[in-house]
């Protein structure tokens, strides 16, 4: 679910990642984007498409599945050098921006996939961001991704989960926080050499 007002941001096709979602106005560093909102599932029920290019990890018991007929963060699509991530509030997934977006800018996440192992092959998690620092991959080194889970995890117990219930929707929290401690901030923006 986009949370920012419909007049910041568009949906357009891009040339070869599919639809994404781009901004009309300025996107203040720091603003909350949206909630990846979708149906709670028990990860053995979570395969969604053949590459699950869409569930969202929520805890190791389970994953959501957004409605892919609706605006959502979903449709950030993934970026080497990003200019926002996500951010575990709640047990909710936020996507922020990590720096001011400017108008006709794509929204882009660093999807921060696990290593390359064998349940990847063939892969089919190609990064097409385009930027000279272009990975290829939307998986991170081993030490990349022990950096990044360390870090959502820490930040992570900071709140409490919200009950779940399988096969219904996430809802929504009642409150979402204004902003992204700088911080929290800083240490993806180094994880991610921006």
């Amino acid at each position: 679910m986009i949370l920012l007002s419909p007049d910041y941001w568009e949906i357009q096709t891009t040339p070869t990642k599919g639809k994404g979602l781009f901004a009309k106005k300025t996107i203040a560093r720091g603003t909350i984007i949206g909630d990846y909102i979708g149906i709670v599932l028990h990860p053995r029920d979570a395969l969604v498409d053949e590459n699950n290019f869409y569930l969202m990890y929520y805890h190791d018991r389970a994953a959501i599945s957004p409605d892919l007929t609706k605006p959502g963060v979903h449709l950030l699509n993934h970026a080497c050098k990003p200019n926002s991530a996500f951010y575990i509030y709640k047990g909710h997934t936020l996507a922020f921006a990590l720096r001011d977006i400017s108008p006709t800018e794509e929204i882009t996440l660093n999807y921060a996939l696990a290593p390359k192992d064998g349940f990847c092959e063939p892969c089919e998690h190609i990064c097409l961001c385009g930027n000279e620092q272009c990975t290829q991959t939307m998986h991170l080194s081993k030490d990349r991704y022990i950096r990044w889970r360390k870090l959502t995890e820490t930040q992570a117990k900071e709140t409490k989960h919200e009950r779940i219930r399988y096969g219904k929707t996430l809802a929504m929290l009642s409150d979402y926080p204004e902003s992204i401690p700088d911080e929290y901030s800083r240490s993806v923006n180094e994880l991610f050499n921006l």
